[in-house]
């Protein structure tokens, strides 16, 4: 592609998606274009042509909405399992181009306490790919607790996906496909509910990775921190005995910068989080080579980054989080 610009450093990918071919079978039994999107055509080979032409050295693979839970509870299982297994076994051919965010069968507790066992101990991937909701039960929701437990436990990288919200209005933006407007809302629906219900301080263990540049989070931030401090009471008997720093909060998240950031939404960003917190992400395939290739050379020429913090962005702080691939380098 020559209209991205040639770097002396390689890219990580943190925000990448396969489809396996059960999922992809999965995905065709509910609807051709679930959210109103159409499920883009994918193959490892095209992939690591894309990567070469993008300056990706490896793309931390996951799966995308509406992710494997379609109301039943053992082919969420089976379904987390063959996709699992299919993205290690990506891993194991090319480990120096593909890591892993393993999937699990929320909303069932055994079921995905047994994933992340199987994940982290027998495929060894390097963390796990969670949707903001699942069936309507958001994360934050004490009932995923242990879950969180045993992610915790193992010190892992949760990165988030944005899911369809567990209701629509009716009536309106019809003829809008759910990931244009609706993922943002989930986005900043479930972080906000994760800072409110205490989940990033009951499990500190965990690194979260927030997708497209943490959504509406830094404009809700403005509105909800001076209502914590002026109306506690109108949060709720938990929120009002206990202190919550919204700010703080997201600023010990980290946030991928894949999808439409600049000009306004990366400037927004970089007002409350460091950018030691902030990783590249290309969305491919659902965002296709063309529209991945616009985006890397916004990021590239934007006045908002130096070359040492693009540097950062692309590469360095990936490596924080998945220290397998410093190997390699």
């Amino acid at each position: 592609m020559d209209n991205v610009r040639k770097l002396d450093f390689f890219k990580i990918d943190v925000h990448a998606h396969y489809l396996p071919q059960a999922y992809r079978e999965s995905l065709l039994n509910i609807s051709v274009d679930p959210d109103g999107f159409p499920t883009p055509e994918w193959n490892p080979e095209a992939h690591l042509e894309v990567m070469d032409h993008l300056g990706i050295s490896t793309s931390i693979l996951s799966l995308s909405s509406p992710h494997i839970n379609f109301g039943d509870k053992k082919a969420a299982r089976d379904l987390a399992r063959k996709a699992n297994e299919d993205g290690a076994e990506l891993v194991k051919r090319y480990p120096n181009r593909f890591g892993l965010l393993a999937s699990l069968p929320l909303p069932n507790i055994e079921d995905s306490i047994e994933e992340i066992q199987y994940a982290k101990d027998i495929l060894h991937v390097d963390g796990f790919a969670l949707p903001t909701n699942t069936q309507g039960i958001y994360l934050g929701n004490t009932c995923l607790d242990l879950i969180f437990e045993e992610l915790n436990r193992y010190k892992s990288v949760v990165v988030l996906h944005p899911n369809k919200p567990s209701s629509l209005p009716e009536n309106v933006v019809e003829g809008l496909p759910v990931p244009m407007m609706e993922f943002f809302f989930d986005t900043t629906r479930t972080v906000i509910n994760m800072i409110l219900k205490g989940t990033l301080n009951h499990f500190p263990n965990i690194k979260f990775v927030i997708p497209h540049a943490g959504a509406f989070l830094t404009i809700l931030a403005d509105r909800i921190a001076p209502a914590l401090q002026m109306v506690p009471s109108s949060f709720g008997e938990q929120i009002e005995s206990g202190h919550i720093d919204i700010y703080g909060a997201l600023k010990s998240l980290y946030y991928d910068v894949s999808g439409v950031c600049l000009p306004r939404q990366l400037a927004n960003l970089m007002q409350i989080v460091d950018v030691d917190h902030l990783l590249y992400g290309s969305d491919y395939p659902y965002t296709p080579e063309h529209g991945c290739a616009f985006l890397a050379t916004s990021l590239d020429k934007t006045n908002l980054l130096n070359e040492k913090q693009r540097h950062s962005i692309y590469y360095d702080n990936a490596l924080k989080l998945f220290p397998r691939l410093k190997t390699n380098k």
